[in-house]
C-alpha cells in the first residue's frame, strides 16, 4: 500500500510532462472558451470592458427589477422543525460521530497535498483524535477553516 500511496503522491505533486502537446491542449481549450464579441441588440461589442460592462448591466436589470406579480401561496403550511431537530442541526460536533465518519471513510482514495489520506486517519486515530475534535471545534464555533486546508477539497488531476 506504501508503494501506490507513493506513486500517487508523486503523480499529483510532479503532475504531466510539460510537453508541446500538453501546452497546445490548454491552449486549444483556452480559445474555445474565450468570449471575443457579444451582441447586445443590433450592435456587437468587441472590447474587453464594453462586453464585461454589458454583462454586468445585464444581471444588474435583471436582478434589481420589480416584479408586479408575485405568487401567493394562500394558506400552505410547511413542516417546521421541533426543538430537538432544530438542536440536533446546531449542536456541536461529538468525537463519535466524527470518528464514525473517519471509520466509514474509504482509505484508498487520491492522498491530499501532503501525500496522507483517510488510512492515515483510521490507522493513527488514536494519536490525532484530540487535534481533528479542536479543528472541528473550531469550525463549529466560527464556520471557517483555515485556508491550508482548502487544498484538500479541489484537487485538479490532469488527464
Amino acid at each position: 500500500m506504501a508503494i501506490f500511496q507513493s506513486s500517487r503522491s508523486k503523480w499529483l505533486s510532479q503532475g504531466d510532462a510539460n510537453s508541446k502537446f500538453f501546452h497546445r491542449c490548454v491552449a486549444f481549450r483556452g480559445n474555445l472558451n474565450s468570449l471575443l464579441a457579444l451582441q447586445v441588440g443590433d450592435n456587437w461589442l468587441e472590447s474587453p470592458v464594453l462586453i464585461r460592462e454589458a454583462v454586468a448591466n445585464y444581471f444588474e436589470t435583471h436582478f434589481s427589477s420589480a416584479y408586479l406579480r408575485r405568487p401567493r401561496l394562500n394558506g400552505v403550511q410547511f413542516p417546521s422543525l421541533s426543538d430537538d431537530e432544530n438542536w440536533s442541526l446546531v449542536k456541536p460536533f461529538s468525537e463519535l460521530e466524527i470518528f464514525e465518519v473517519v471509520k466509514l471513510s474509504d482509505g484508498n482514495k487520491s492522498p491530499g497535498p501532503d501525500g496522507f489520506n483517510f488510512a492515515f486517519l483510521k490507522n493513527c486515530w488514536d494519536t490525532l483524535k484530540g487535534e481533528i475534535r479542536i479543528l472541528f471545534d473550531q469550525f463549529h464555533g466560527n464556520a471557517t477553516l483555515p485556508k491550508s486546508f482548502l487544498s484538500y477539497f479541489v484537487a485538479l488531476i490532469p488527464k
